[in-house]
């Protein structure tokens, strides 16, 4: 799927995300106001969504560059494009 470097970047921002949540269960069993929570929820939403981003950034160069006999131009053709799939999808 990933590079090891990518793969242990994924898996920290999930642990992030995983105690950010226990964070807003604590905040709703403190009954704290509806509206925190839900800037709560939408932060985690965000966090959820450039996680999702990282992990397409970083793999689809790899899924597209199938053909070991791609030139080095044909790569960069294809960062410069995820990128500005990604630029758009901010």
């Amino acid at each position: 799927m990933v590079s090891t470097e990518a793969q242990a970047e994924i898996l920290n921002r999930l642990r992030n995300v995983k105690g950010h949540i226990a964070g807003i269960e604590r905040m709703v069993e403190e009954e704290q106001e509806c509206s925190s929570v839900l800037i709560q929820l939408s932060a985690v939403r965000a966090a959820i969504e450039k996680i999702g981003i990282y992990i397409l950034e970083n793999n689809a160069v790899e899924c597209l560059m199938t053909n070991n006999e791609q030139k080095p131009d044909d790569k960069e053709k294809i960062e410069r494009i995820v990128k500005q799939m990604l630029s758009f999808l901010k």
